[in-house]
Order: C-alpha cells, then structure tokens, then sequence
C-alpha cells in the first residue's frame, strides 16, 4: 500500500535553465563525415531520492527528506563528501523547499520513504554556490567480479544472481547515479572469460570480454575470505642472526613436502616472528618473503575479507588502469566502497565545476542535418539541458545547417566531454578523417 502526496510547485524557474536557441552555418558539409567518438552511455535519475524510515509520522518524514537531499546532492555532484561542505546546508536544512512530491513504499518488509525534488532549483543553486555538477547522461559500465569461497572455489557473478552480494552492487549503483551492469555469462560469455580470467584480472581480457556490451569503462574485483592457510617456504640454510628470531626459535609443526620444502602453518602468534633467510638460490628466492608474509598476517587481523578491484577506460587500444584494494568484516560494505570509488572517479571526470561569472566561456557549435523546425527544436531542447550549458541562443541558420552560441558553466573541453557520453551530436570530420576545426556536429535524429 503506498501513499502519495503531491506539494504545490513554485512560481519562479530554474535560473540556471536556458531558453534561447540554436546555431550557426557549417556552409558544406560536402565531402564531410561523421566521427563516431561517443560513449556508450545511460541517463540515470536526478531528481528523487529514496531512504529507508521507520515509520509514516511527520518527524520522520522531515528528517527522511533531508537524508534523501542528501542522497540527490551526491548523484548530481558525484562528490561522496559533497554533504561535509558548508557551502550546502543552506540546501539541505531547507529540503521542504526543494520537495515537490513523496511516498511511502513497502519492500521486503522495509518501510521506504521517496521523495521527488526540483531538480533545476537544486542545480541552480549549486551553481550559484560553485559546486559541481554532474548531467544525467553517465557513462555505461560492466563489472567482472569473481567470488571466492571457504572451499577455494571462484565464480563470476551474473546479471541473474539474486544473492545479497549482487543485490548490494545494484543497490549501490542507484544509489550513486553510475549505470553498471553484470554479465549475462551465457554461452557467449563463457566461451570468452571464466573465473580464473576474472580473478587474474588482466586488462586486455576484461576489455575483450565486455566488447559485446558495448561500454566504455570495465570493471573487475575479486572478493575473498582473510585465512590462515598453510605458508610453503623454502628449506632455511641458516638464520642470519639471533636479533632476528626470538629464543629460543620454535616453529609450529614443521615438516618437509616430497618436494623438499618447508610446510609451515600460519597460527595468530607467528605475527610477532620476523623470519630472514641468507644465500637464497639466484634464480629462485622464496615462495613467501617476509613483506608477503606480513601482508598475509595484517589482512587477517584487518577484517575477515579482501577485495581487489580496479576499473579501467579503453581509448584507442590503450588502458587507463586504476586500481585498490580494501579490507573489512562485510562483504557487501567492500562492494559499496569499491563502486563509490568509481563513482568519485567518474565525477572528478565528468562533473561541470561552474566558473566565476566573468570567466565563463562562450562558445559557438554548427549542427547539420536539421531538415525541418521540430529539428532545430530538438537541438535546442538538448542544448539546454546539458550540465556544462548556461544559456543557448541561434545565432545562425543556413540550409539544413544551424549555429548556436553557448554560453558554459565551464570550460569547452568540458562540452566535448559532455557531447561524446551521447551519440546524437557526433562531430565532423574531412575526406581523410580528421576532426574540422571548430566545433562542427551532425545531428543523429
């Protein structure tokens, strides 16, 4: 059972939303391509928030309005710390004003309040702040990410798993505002990646495998249990000296493999023993050194769980790779930390900072193949509702050509950046496929 309540809007507008028009003449687009250069991308929503409350009474419902702006302030910026700045509690003690809309919504047994808000008024006054903001139009993603069990044994998981682990990623990625999907891992997939690929996670295989999706960044992790397992070191030829090895030395249960190596249980107290063995073999030093070892004994008293991740862009055959590792108690919080980093990634990218007013930059784009006025009108329309845009005006009409004079919240690499995450602009190029001068696009209708 929902119940739904609409507020009343306001008089005023978006003072940040634009309404003038389009733009100016390419004269010949003779001898002209396109440039297909655009991101693979999804629009995700800006404008309703949703937290769990625990009830339907007015306290709730104020203090579930402002977590929820708080929400919405993260999705629009992209900035995970975004609520720590003072520059935005005048936004968010003041919720009510930007709330056109609520309801309560039962899921699972879990009371959700979700709340609508003027999104152009927020955005305003972000600006007016000069805090970023991030368009709705966000990169698409997929995630390769591998689970190891207690049994060692390792699987991919898929767009149809329903386990608590994929729902947090899910969950997640709402709750950020970055489209990220899981492979389908059907016959197509299988026959290109398994479990062990994933949990190598080599670039060019991640890569190759998400080609069929179409996207433009790739993500891969591998979560797995902290245990002490059985540590294989090499026969010891002699300690270098008593300093680095407590006497008298005991070690737990050490015995030799058929092999000839040292099999050594990992138990709590062997955290304390520093080990240093001289004369190594030149081509073959030990399976564990002591930085190894201690990494081992650090991630155990850290949290039960590691999760190694990186997520990577693909431009032109060459990968941008970032990549970390975190450690904790639950799984499904490593998988919320490692999707916010994204996240923060993306919106460092992607995020508009808007300039000082002087600064602004001004900018003109010619569109061609606009046959018809519901055309020109559809630029428009586009235009001015890009994140990077303050105010659109035609400044120019030749044939099916139109020209625009933009004036931008930031700068004109922050406009290519914005145009390329869509394919309905697509820029120009000449009879040997290099970009025009200028800023020169066809519309994609």
């Amino acid at each position: 059972m929902e119940f739904v309540k609409s507020l009343p809007v306001p008089e005023f507008k978006n003072l940040r939303k634009k309404m003038s028009v389009l733009t100016a003449g390419l004269a010949l687009l003779m001898g002209c391509s396109v440039l297909s250069v655009a991101f693979a991308s999804s629009t995700v929503e800006l404008a309703t928030g949703k937290v769990p409350v625990e009830n339907r009474a007015s306290r709730t419902l104020s203090k579930g309005t402002r977590q929820a702006i708080e929400q919405l302030l993260v999705r629009i910026t992209g900035q995970q710390d975004i609520n720590d700045y003072q520059a935005v509690d005048t936004i968010r003690q003041n919720a009510n004003r930007y709330l056109r809309a609520y309801r309560f919504t039962e899921e699972q047994g879990q009371l959700y309040l979700v709340a609508e808000f003027d999104r152009d008024l927020i955005e305003s006054e972000l600006v007016r702040l000069r805090m970023p903001i991030w368009g709705s139009r966000r990169p698409d993603a997929l995630l390769w990410l591998v689970v190891e069990d207690d049994e060692g044994e390792r699987r991919i998981v898929d767009d149809g798993n329903t386990s608590a682990l994929a729902q947090a990623v899910r969950q997640q990625t709402v709750s950020r505002g970055v489209p990220l999907a899981l492979p389908l891992m059907d016959i197509d997939d299988t026959l290109t990646i398994n479990g062990y690929d994933v949990w190598g996670m080599f670039p060019e295989q991640l890569v190759n495998a998400a080609k069929r999706y179409n996207v433009d960044y790739v993500l891969g992790a591998r979560l797995y249990p902290n245990r002490t397992r059985e540590v294989v070191y090499r026969r010891p030829e002699r300690p270098v000296s008593s300093r680095f090895i407590p006497e008298p030395f005991h070690l737990p249960a050490l015995r030799l493999n058929e092999f000839g190596t040292v099999e050594l249980p990992l138990p709590a107290e062997m955290d304390a023993i520093e080990m240093c063995w001289v004369e190594k073999e030149a081509d073959a030093g030990p399976v564990f050194t002591q930085e190894e070892f201690s990494t081992i004994a650090a991630r155990a008293r850290k949290g039960r769980y590691s999760l190694d991740y990186l997520y990577l862009a693909a431009s032109q055959g060459a990968y941008t790779v970032t990549h970390q590792t975190v450690i904790g108690d639950e799984p499904a919080q490593l998988i919320a930390g490692f999707i916010n980093d994204y996240a923060n990634y993306l919106g460092q990218n992607f995020a508009i900072l808007p300039g000082e007013g002087d600064a602004a930059q001004s900018v003109s784009i010619s569109v061609g193949n606009l046959s018809s006025l519901a055309a020109v009108v559809a630029v428009q329309a586009y235009l001015q509702n890009l994140s990077v845009t303050d105010n659109v005006m035609l400044i120019q009409q030749q044939g099916m050509v139109s020209t625009f004079q933009l004036n931008l919240l930031g700068n004109e690499q922050d406009l290519r950046s914005v145009l390329a995450l869509d394919k309905q602009l697509q820029p120009l190029t000449d009879a040997f496929g290099q970009p025009l001068e200028g800023m020169h696009y066809f519309w994609s209708q």
